[in-house]
């Protein structure tokens, strides 16, 4: 008994020891270098980057649809604010219909499309299969269609359509103020004489940081004028914050916690 298990012992000691030369056997190829042959130290560092390859790299890093919208002569900064017509809420506004439709179906014991032409032929999609019957599956597809319809799907309808939320600031040198529209509406008009500083907040907390890029009054007021800075990158902000701070001519305030 102690044979077998003495050779096993060897056998594990063996392994280990072969893994551990695979690590460090490239560790030692890359520490031994020929110093007497600098041509081959030249060879082996890395080229440092030119000015195109930096320029391509913060282009990839900070896209321009990322950034503010800027006129040719350099007098407008634009933020835009693209609303609430979003895809998934369109998506989820059309699956509540769906799930009403074949809830129902399942009541009736017959696809409810069928009884027009019409709905059959553009909705045929929503049969439901024969595996579905009304309990469970089709009174919780009746429950969830009810509610997300005809109590979340009138609102969820109104956004898509008007599109609310929709609008811009605009920080404008030709007349010295800032603007804020949204659903066709002035909300805010700030002179850019009345801003003191542009302050940028990032934290790595996932949940409770702090992310965002914003105005500070004279009076110690804030601006936030983003509407979804945590969707962006921290160097897509950093770019944001230094290309507001230099138009505005006022100090830039890094909050990098």
């Amino acid at each position: 008994m102690a044979r077998p298990l003495r050779l096993l012992r060897w056998l594990l000691l063996g392994a280990l020891a072969w893994q551990m030369s695979t690590f460090v056997a490239p560790r030692t190829a890359r520490g031994t270098q020929d110093v007497s042959n600098p041509v081959a130290l030249h060879a082996e560092r890395p080229k440092p980057m030119n000015q195109e390859g930096r320029q391509t790299l913060a282009e990839l890093l900070a896209p321009a649809d990322q950034l503010f919208e800027e006129t040719e002569d350099g007098m407008i900064l634009r933020e835009k604010y693209a609303g609430g017509r979003q895809p998934s809420s369109v998506f989820w506004a059309v699956v509540s219909l769906g799930f009403l439709v074949v809830g129902l179906s399942a009541f009736f014991g017959e696809p409810i499309v069928d009884w027009t032409p019409i709905t059959a032929q553009y909705l045929g999609f929503l049969r439901p299969s024969e595996g579905i019957n009304f309990l469970p599956q089709g009174a919780f597809m009746c429950f969830y269609g009810f509610f997300g319809f005809f109590v979340f799907g009138p609102i969820q309808w109104y956004i898509n359509i008007f599109n609310i939320g929709q609008g811009v600031c605009e920080f404008n040198k030709n007349d010295g103020m800032m603007y804020i529209v949204r659903n066709n509406e002035m909300i805010r008009e700030v002179p850019l004489e009345d801003f003191q500083a542009v302050k940028f907040e990032w934290t790595n907390l996932a949940v409770l940081g702090a992310r965002d890029v914003y105005l500070i009054c004279q009076d110690g007021k804030e601006i936030h004028f983003m509407d979804d800075p945590e969707v962006y990158s921290k160097f897509v902000l950093e770019k944001r914050a230094a290309k507001l701070s230099e138009f505005l001519n006022v100090e830039l305030i890094v909050d990098d916690a």
